[in-house]
């Protein structure tokens, strides 16, 4: 299996009439790129003297503990969500496209083994974004409407791109109640947060409720103009590049940053419940293939001292 050092980057659109916007979320994107581990590379072995050797991500992949959100073998229990920018004459592959494996990943996979697979051509804005809400549906989600991830690291996948025409890199977030519309109904009577009316919170989000931020920017100190600092969602997430190879990565909730463009929250990373997990694919056209999305945290180290 070919494995190559996973390399951050963002895609910019070229339109004339979506530079403005577009560019500053770009060059936030770009700014704030970090480092995740990925497919490729060389890590150090303590127990040989130092010596190198070559990283295997589907060892590190096997090793890890998981709370599998989607693996595209089997229905999951979140709920799958996707939108798209609507632009005229775009063409996409609908609803939650899943397809055998047809590049090697890993030895020992089945030939049964199936994963996420988009096409989209012409998107002229933000794009097409995809993930999961109803976290709390799943195994050890803690109950209610989300995930618990107090033990939990951050969150994994695998991901290449296909044959066709492909945008390199994609944005991996999460949404919490600092982060999306839906947050305000975990906020809690007295907590010393600053909330948004209800009047500008989406009704159907929020059952009618206050919200920390929404989808779209509102004027709060009504004055006529809207205020997407002080009122739009901007999720916590990270910059991933993807090549033609599939790659392994790991995204933990610490390194993961806001871009800027919203209002700021006041924690330095995701509130630990999670509501969504969210891919966004910012580019022109699309051909690209995710699997095995999961929350994931390193293994005990008595589990680790006792494998063999």
């Amino acid at each position: 299996m070919m494995q190559q050092q996973g390399v951050l980057s963002m895609s910019m659109s070229s339109q004339e009439e979506l530079a403005t916007a577009r560019a500053l979320r770009c060059a936030i994107f770009v700014a704030a790129v970090i480092c995740v581990s990925a497919c490729g590379g060389e890590k150090v072995d303590p127990t040989d003297g130092g010596g190198e050797v070559p990283y295997d991500a589907c060892q590190e992949s096997r090793s890890l503990e998981k709370a599998m959100i989607a693996d595209f073998d089997a229905a999951t229990l979140a709920t799958f969500t996707s939108s798209n920018d609507m632009t005229p004459g775009a063409v996409f592959t609908p609803g939650q496209p899943t397809e055998l494996l047809d590049a090697e990943r890993c030895a020992g996979d089945p030939a049964t083994a199936a994963a996420f697979h988009f096409v989209g051509t012409g998107f002229q804005s933000f794009g097409y974004s995809f993930g999961f809400n109803g976290l709390g549906m799943l195994p050890g989600s803690g109950g209610g409407t989300y995930f618990d991830a107090t033990e939990w690291s951050g969150i994994s996948l695998w991901v290449r791109k296909g044959t066709g025409p492909s945008a390199s890199s994609i944005f991996a977030s999460v949404a919490e109640r600092f982060t999306v519309p839906s947050g305000g109904l975990l906020f809690e009577a007295g907590e010393s947060v600053n909330l948004l009316q209800p009047s500008q919170c989406p009704a159907d989000q929020t059952m009618g409720g206050p919200c920390y931020c929404a989808f779209n920017a509102a004027d709060v100190d009504g004055n006529g103009t809207l205020d997407p600092l002080q009122s739009q969602c901007d999720r916590f997430g990270a910059g991933v590049g993807i090549a033609t190879d599939w790659r392994f990565f790991k995204i933990p909730f610490t390194r993961m940053r806001q871009r800027a463009y919203g209002r700021p929250s006041p924690l330095p990373a995701p509130d630990p419940l999670i509501l969504g997990v969210e891919i966004g694919l910012d580019g022109e056209n699309w051909d690209i293939w995710v699997d095995d999305l999961a929350f994931y945290r390193e293994p005990a180290v008595s589990a680790v001292a006792g494998s063999p």
